[in-house]
């Protein structure tokens, strides 16, 4: 990731703010570059509820043994930037920039959240891991996957999300399928 944002003319010192959809490794695995923070001047920004849930000791002491990494994980990922107050949580649907507003879609984990970003009559809303296999979930939004945590409610999440896509004709952005990974909600 950092080398692609350097290719791009970026550099991560320049990074004020990282938003996060939630606390998984594939998800926030990119922000330590060794044992720094890859943002040194960045504050993270993701829902209260899934940062209590995945930074909790008393969460990771009672998960079973195969679950357990996801807890060190995001731990790992996170604890330099709670460390240095870089660590900034929100509660459900919030607006955090004007024009970038969080979207609570919990169920893939307890504080998942889409993002909506809107400029000049144009939106997009990142899904994060409300989709992992399009091939099948676009057609069953029922069909769930081992990582949600609540399976049930992101199931819920999946079948409302495509229905306000498809309602509102907005682009989304959708992480784990195919690229480039965007696609424009359409009404059938």
């Amino acid at each position: 990731m950092l080398t692609n944002l350097r290719a791009a003319g970026y550099q991560p010192e320049q990074m004020d703010a990282v938003l996060i959809t939630h606390i998984h490794t594939a998800h926030s695995g990119g922000l330590m570059a060794g044992d720094k923070r890859a943002f040194p001047n960045a504050v993270v920004r993701v829902d209260k509820h899934d940062a209590d849930f995945w930074l909790s000791t008393a969460n990771l002491d009672k998960a079973p043994a195969d679950k357990k990494y996801h807890f060190q994980q995001a731990r790992a990922s996170l604890n330099a930037y709670v460390e240095a107050g870089k660590l900034e949580t929100f509660d459900g649907d919030t607006e955090l920039e004007p024009g970038i507003r969080a979207i609570a879609s919990r169920g893939h984990t307890p504080g998942h959240s889409f993002y909506a970003v809107e400029s000049k009559g144009q939106k997009l809303v990142l899904w994060g891991d409300v989709l992992h296999v399009a091939a099948v979930q676009l057609p069953e939004p029922s069909v769930t996957i081992q990582f949600d945590v609540d399976s049930k409610a992101a199931a819920a999440q999946r079948k409302k999300a495509f229905a306000d896509a498809a309602k509102q004709g907005y682009w989304v952005g959708a992480a784990h399928i195919s690229f480039p990974g965007l696609g424009q909600g359409v009404d059938v």
